[in-house]
């Protein structure tokens, strides 16, 4: 083969044109010009290859007289890639075999572009091939991988015109954009991805964080952006982290770092973050080599490298089809009529020693998947026979178990009934002490709870009084002579000192055993009488509480002493939030809604500091507080009276715009 010879011409050039230590390859074995030290030499070796071709040419024209056609074989990449050699050898076998075949002088050609940029030696190439095949009828040009087709739908009619295009390992979706004209012809790949996904998380239910790995060379970066796409499905449910643009080495610390609640989706790493170029199935060893989470992939060279599974389609069968079509097209079908063909189907492929190494039992993969590696053992030789082995010696054993459980068993009655009764009397005794301090402890935690709670939900009428008492203080020290007004003051101090002994009543209903009654109550003036309640606190701390409600809402069932000590809290909560700091808003907003024709909601809202994420489990907890000098019942009292004792809700929102919001529901009268 004529490049085999150039191959050579170019070794022995580059050798003695270069330093001891700086060898040159030629560029389709993808080393030579990551050596290079001077352009210089490249165009020198360049020239002297060109010379020699056309001898080469002729030799090889004569030595083939008897085939009739010319195939030449464009691989993207290095053509001794596993996968490449695995589709090279399908396409090979299926050109050769077929059975209505002819003759056919193959050509394998590489532009190694996964490693080396496609401007690099762009120019040089074409020119290369333009000479080497200018005397050459080249029938078809069977293009291997992405670049190699863009590369050949390029420079088709400059180098090898007038002949067909058989395509292989071409994503499916990028075909959509490329102008195929009639001559081109293929078996494009789908990699499945997404099935690949599920499958993963079928076998790993438990899965938390997906890590995707992949380096930064072209094919890498095209794999990459639909794998992004394919994740965007699973924010929100899944932890997602890429690994990519990193070096080798760091990659390979951040595997070994990982969970055992995460998976690894290994696509390609042709170059590392720092552009050393790699083989993708070598970084895969060493990943799976220091890895705590299972690797999954999409291709077949992976298997027997470390990946678990995946939805794969087999690199045999590409490159047999693509045979198949390019002995079509010398056989004088015409490449119209034969399109472009369906991808080769991908099913689930599972490696049985990885499947073993992280104990993933076999019935989680799908009906149809393929286990590969499997080790037969003595039982999958010998099952039956096994079987029936241990089932007559299990019989025997179990017979001759189950007589001497028996005997142990009758010896033991005698001594199990006489120890029984003694056991049942202690019990019995036991149980009485222990009934007796439950009721003693049962007692003691009422009476906490009920001092506890008295002596919060007792401090809000108080204070009450105390604004009451001041105010009727500051007047008769100005001598204002209002009467009226006082009147009206130590009226609102009778009415507290009134709520005061009733919440006593109220408390004691929590922690007792009588029942709350519940009496239609019109729920807008209660909470206007609540408001006009709390405006001595809100003058003296410069705060303002508006309702945002119009008209008159259905009525309630409710207690109502025991919904004004809610809203009193709720209130006092929220004023206490916006006057802590100067630059909050000092309003706070009481809304009421119509859920639908069975409840009401209520909603106290504020612009203060709000509740931290970490700390809202715990603000209805008792003897939580939020603020120093709180007792932390408020809220856990509040709780208790809207939920056990009115059957309604009671929670707390995050305010979009800063601070919080805390809703009730309560049930309408006849609902």
């Amino acid at each position: 083969m004529a490049a085999i010879v150039i191959n050579g011409v170019w070794g022995s050039i580059s050798a003695a044109l270069m330093p001891s230590r700086s060898t040159l390859v030629p560029w389709w074995w993808g080393r030579g010009f990551a050596r290079l030290k001077s352009a210089a030499i490249v165009r020198c070796v360049m020239m002297i290859a060109l010379l020699i071709v056309p001898t080469i040419v002729s030799a090889q024209e004569r030595d083939g007289e008897g085939a009739s056609h010319r195939v030449v074989i464009l691989n993207t990449a290095d053509p001794y890639l596993p996968a490449f050699l695995a589709l090279d050898r399908g396409l090979r076998e299926a050109i050769t075999r077929a059975e209505h075949g002819v003759p056919a002088e193959l050509y394998a050609e590489t532009l190694d572009m996964f490693r080396f940029p496609r401007t690099l030696l762009a120019e040089d190439v074409i020119a290369l091939l333009r000479k080497k095949y200018h005397d050459l009828k080249v029938d078809v040009v069977v293009a291997a991988g992405s670049i190699a087709f863009d590369f050949a739908q390029r420079y088709r009619a400059e180098i090898w015109p007038g002949a067909a295009i058989v395509f292989h390992s071409v994503p499916a979706a990028s075909l959509e954009k490329r102008d195929l004209d009639p001559h081109t012809i293929g078996v494009p790949v789908r990699l499945e991805f997404g099935q690949t996904l599920d499958l993963a998380l079928r076998l790993r239910p438990a899965t938390r964080r997906v890590v995707v790995v992949a380096g930064i060379a072209e094919p890498d970066k095209g794999h990459l952006s639909v794998v992004r796409a394919l994740l965007e499905h699973y924010v929100g449910k899944l932890e997602i982290q890429y690994l990519v643009g990193l070096t080798l080495a760091k990659t390979i610390a951040a595997v070994g770092d990982l969970s055992s609640d995460a998976i690894v989706l290994y696509l390609t790493m042709f170059r590392d973050g720092d552009g050393v170029p790699l083989v993708p199935r070598d970084v895969l060893a060493r990943v799976v080599a220091v890895s705590r989470a299972p690797v999954f992939g999409v291709y077949e060279t992976y298997l027997g490298h470390g990946i678990v599974a995946g939805s794969i389609a087999s690199y045999a069968e590409q490159g047999r089809r693509a045979g198949e079509l390019v002995v079509k097209v010398l056989n004088g079908e015409d490449s119209s009529v034969i399109g472009v063909q369906t991808p080769v189907t991908s099913h689930c492929i599972a490696d049985w020693q990885q499947l073993r190494r992280w104990g993933i039992a076999e019935s989680l993969l799908p009906a149809n998947c393929e286990i590969r590696f499997k080790e037969l053992t003595a039982w999958d030789h010998y099952y039956w026979q096994i079987l029936t082995a241990l089932t007559v010696i299990l019989a025997q054993t179990t017979l001759i178990v189950a007589l001497m459980l028996n005997r142990r068993r009758l010896r033991r009655a005698q001594t199990t009934l006489a120890d029984e009764y003694a056991r049942r009397t202690r019990a019995e005794g036991l149980a009485a002490r222990l009934r007796e301090r439950l009721a003693r402890f049962s007692k003691e935690r009422s009476l906490g709870a009920m001092a506890t709670s008295i002596s919060h939900e007792i401090n809000q009428p108080l204070i009450a009084i105390q604004n009451y008492a001041q105010a009727v203080k500051r007047r008769l020290q100005n001598k204002v002579d209002d009467k009226p007004k006082l009147v009206e003051l130590f009226a609102k101090i009778e009415e507290q000192a009134e709520r005061a002994g009733a919440i006593t009543q109220r408390v004691r209903s929590l922690v007792g055993t009588s029942d709350v009654r519940l009496l239609p109550v019109p729920l807008c003036p209660l909470v206007e009488e609540v408001i006009r309640m709390m405006e001595p606190e809100t003058e003296r701390r410069g705060c303002r509480i508006i309702r945002q409600f119009a008209g008159d809402f259905p009525v309630v069932l409710a207690d109502s002493l025991q919904i004004q000590l809610v809203l009193v809290n709720l209130l006092q909560n929220s004023m206490r939030s916006i006057c802590s700091n100067e630059r909050y808003d000092k309003q706070v907003f009481v809304n009421m809604d119509a859920i639908d024709d069975r409840e009401v909601q209520v909603s106290v809202t504020d612009q203060g500091h709000g509740v931290p994420p970490d700390r809202v489990a715990d603000i209805f907890e008792p003897l939580y507080s939020g603020t120093s000098g709180g007792m932390g019942m408020g809220l856990a009292i509040s709780k208790a009276i809207i939920e056990e004792a009115h059957g309604g809700r009671l929670w707390y929102e995050p305010n979009p715009t800063g601070g919080a919001i805390f809703r009730f529901t309560l049930r309408r009268s006849g609902s």
